[in-house]
């Protein structure tokens, strides 16, 4: 967690800014310059130290700076400037600064307190006990020497609960230091030591850009919670036993709220920042008077109505009603980190608090669907309501997954909420924003990626799989021969065509290091496997872009991220070891299973799966029949997001090797220009081998 300074003026806090306080010295070795150099330095460090206690960091960052062009052995600014880019969540920056700091006067003990500071952020703990030591060891001030052996004495305790809590196995709080975001962020700063132009990577567009980007607002929010504080009420106010006051800024829940709507993966809490929340919670209420979850959304949204028809004004309206949508969905985000039990109805404490954030949107929406944007506010936007249905979706699957026997109410619902959203984005699939030029494009796709592209992607990948499972779960089909021995049974071939090419459609909107869109395409990959009635040329295909995409997220979530037991790895695996050797248009059949007790008594191929295929080509496209050809799916998206001048895409199919891509060709002209059965009249001719019973299971 990021911590804030107390005050600029704190001689002892140690995150705040300014050369003063931790003893002597601070000043460190100044080069010989003029008066007037020395003079304007001690002016810009000044202006740096009041704009840092107004926690305008960025432009007491360019003060620290331009200071240190004047004074370049300036162990002072450097440890200010240190402070800066720790307080806007440039870690490795802020820890270059402070090892300056402490290289320019080894025997400053602010110097070590600084780097100290930087290292624990950093989760470097045992580091930052060396540095607070060697801090204590270079003072003579009492007070200040006391203060280190309370941080250092606080690092302790924290190494000693995290051991605990990995011994009883309960590790909940994410390393700051292993978020995918934090590991980006240095990865830019590494290019950039190297030469590279700022802002060359990560790439316009790109997965790894909106990671980063949501990540510096994230850890703006945090260091926002982290000044939230309990203080005792002056007798004066008369308060009752145990009675306290709260601060902190009132921004804090809206600005976390929108971080975590556009991508959960950028979301961690550190430690104690739960209780911060706490307090958060408590002074929005204080302030803005919200209705809370005692009322349905529909009378909520009444009661709101009520207090407008009384003479409130929206200026008063707006912030309370922000907040009864953004607490309940944050309170979501909570208990689905923290994996709360289902409760009696089947249902859980997160899926019915996102429920309940998308219920009061849309009653809000419908009720004050004449009031202005600008007036109803944010929260009410269409781009807002997307990130909620996002989350719910999510939460929906993590439900299903969890609950055994699983439901068709919850697939229901899951599906509902993928068609929703891919219905929004295709009436409003661009930003309302004028279309991008050479100053526009980065602002202009900033907002494009999150807001219109990845619920668009997110929408189809809920529907492949809502039909996912209807197909495996509750449409499945049992195969029988014209002997009357029992077959095996398989995916109902509708839903299972269905579910590929939605699957694939979602990898598709997504940028090509998204790991939602690699996981995407291997679930894509298991459907057109389980199904069969596929070109094995289209299935390399798929197969060859989720590795290539495998690599470019890699470094920062782990390779194993998606494990090797995932169904679509192991199916698409399996089939390209059965098939090898094979020509790229050989066509391919299904996945079937044996129930148990049940001799394999058939001619599988020839009484089943040859058949199964000629019957998937007989049947109308329509009702699910023909060739699955997902690379046309795939393709079709990328020349979509071309045609709206989507940076990088035009080269998404130049990056995959040469004979894939040229396999694929011969399988599209196979696809396009004849059909299966004019070429091979034996799998027609085994049609009537085999009936197909769909049944629930």
């Amino acid at each position: 967690m990021f911590q804030p300074p107390a005050s600029a003026s704190s001689a002892s806090s140690s995150s705040s800014a300014g050369g003063g306080g931790g003893g002597g010295g601070g000043g460190g070795f100044r080069t010989p310059t003029d008066a007037s150099s020395s003079t304007r330095s001690d002016a810009l460090k000044a202006q740096g130290n009041v704009q840092f206690g107004k926690q305008d960091f960025q432009a007491a960052l360019v003060s620290y700076s331009q200071a240190l062009q004047l004074s370049p052995r300036s162990a002072a600014l450097y440890s200010n400037r240190s402070a800066t880019y720790l307080q806007l969540g440039q870690l490795e920056q802020a820890l270059s600064d402070a090892d300056r700091a402490v290289h320019y006067d080894p025997k400053w003990s602010k110097a070590f307190r600084r780097r100290g500071n930087v290292l624990e952020v950093l989760d470097r703990l045992d580091e930052a006990i060396d540095a607070y030591w060697e801090g204590k060891n270079n003072e003579t001030d009492p007070a200040v020497k006391a203060d280190l052996s309370r941080m250092i004495a606080a690092v302790e305790r924290r190494i000693e609960e995290r051991s605990e809590r990995r011994r009883l196995g309960n590790e909940s709080i994410m390393s700051v230091n292993d978020a995918p975001a934090k590991l980006i962020a240095r990865e830019i700063d590494r290019r950039l030591s190297k030469g590279e132009p700022r802002g060359s990577w990560p790439s316009i567009g790109s997965a790894s850009r909106r990671l980063w980007l949501a990540d510096l607002q994230y850890t703006d929010a945090l260091r926002q919670l982290s000044q939230f504080q309990k203080h005792d009420l002056p007798a004066a106010a008369n308060a009752p036993p145990g009675a306290f006051g709260i601060s902190g800024p009132l921004q804090t829940l809206a600005d976390l709220t929108s971080v975590a709507m556009e991508d959960f993966k950028v979301v961690y809490f550190g430690e104690g920042d739960l209780e911060k929340l706490q307090l958060c919670y408590m002074l929005e209420q204080q302030q803005r008077n919200a209705i809370g979850d005692n009322l349905n959304p529909v009378q909520t949204i009444a009661e709101y109505q009520n207090r407008l028809d009384k003479g409130a004004s929206w200026d008063v309206i707006r912030p309370a009603l922000q907040l009864s949508i953004r607490a309940a969905f944050m309170n979501g985000i909570i208990k689905d980190g923290f994996l709360e039990p289902r409760l009696p109805n089947g249902s859980t404490p997160a899926v019915d608090d996102f429920r309940r954030a998308v219920e009061l949107t849309e009653e809000s929406r419908r009720v004050f669907a004449n009031v202005p944007g600008h007036i109803r506010g944010r929260t009410l936007e269409k781009t807002f309501l997307r990130g909620l249905k996002i989350r719910l979706g999510e939460a929906l699957i993590k439900l299903f997954n969890n609950t055994d026997p699983p439901t068709l109410p919850i697939i229901e619902e899951i599906k509902s909420t993928g068609d929703w959203l891919v219905s929004s984005c295709d009436s409003c699939p661009l930003p309302e924003i004028d279309p991008p030029t050479s100053d526009t494009a980065d602002r202009y796709w900033d907002l494009y990626v999150p807001h219109w592209g990845y619920p668009r992607a997110m929408g189809h990948i809920f529907r492949g799989m809502a039909y996912l499972q209807l197909g495996l779960h509750w449409n499945r089909v049992q195969l029988d021969s014209r002997t009357g021995k029992k077959g095996p049974s398989t995916g109902n071939m509708r839903d299972l065509r269905i579910a590929a090419e939605e699957y694939t459609a979602g990898a598709a909107w997504l940028p090509a290091d998204d790991v939602d869109g690699t996981n995407a395409l291997w679930m894509a990959v298991f459907c057109m496997v389980r199904r069969g009635a596929y070109y094995l040329g289209d299935l390399q295909l798929l197969r060859t872009l989720a590795l290539h995409e495998q690599n470019l997220w890699a470094p920062f979530f782990g390779a194993d991220y998606i494990p090797a037991t995932h169904v679509g790895k192991i199916a698409g695996g399996e089939a390209l070891r059965l098939s090898e050797g094979a020509d790229p248009e050989t066509i391919c059949s299904p996945l079937v299973e044996w129930a148990d007790g049940v001799d394999v008594d058939q001619d599988v191929l020839g009484e089943v799966l040859m058949p199964y295929v000629g019957r998937a080509l007989q049947t109308p496209e329509k009702d699910g029949g023909g060739m699955v050809m997902l690379g046309k799916v795939l393709r079709a998206v990328w020349e979509e997001r071309r045609r709206i001048g989507e940076p990088g895409v035009a080269e998404l199919w130049e990056g995959l090797p040469a004979r894939v891509r040229q396999n694929w060709e011969t399988v599209l002209q196979t696809y396009e220009k004849e059909r299966l059965e004019s070429r091979q009249p034996g799998v027609a001719e085994s049609l009537n081998r085999i009936s197909l019973a769909e049944r629930v299971v």
